[in-house]
């Protein structure tokens, strides 16, 4: 997890939309249980952080990168109806939230 992307999407994201309805969950991959809640303290991380610790989760959604480093951020917006509104993994906090504010609008 990206220290610096994790706290935008606390407060650039999470902070500002949940009263909105949206729902912010990241996921640990290939981390300990310890090593993330060692994080998520030393952050103040208040959304819900889920644990992939054997990385199938990752591997079923990794986005094709265009080279071999830039496997993460992964961040995905799901719509109300299980429709992905906006996928990138590359971390683009306004293009985000232009799509929360599209999703959020309709």
């Amino acid at each position: 997890m990206c220290a610096s992307e994790v706290s935008d999407i606390e407060h650039s994201i999470w902070q500002s939309y949940k009263d909105s309805g949206v729902v912010v969950w990241g996921i640990a991959a290939n981390e300990t249980q310890t090593t993330v809640e060692n994080y998520v303290e030393q952050l103040g991380i208040t959304f819900p952080i889920l644990l992939d610790v054997d990385g199938s989760v990752n591997a079923q959604y990794s986005q094709q990168s265009a080279f071999p480093t830039a496997a993460y951020p992964q961040d995905w917006i799901i719509g109300n109806d299980g429709v992905v509104i906006y996928q990138n993994n590359g971390f683009e906090l306004s293009a985000m939230k232009t799509a929360l504010d599209a999703a959020l609008n309709e």
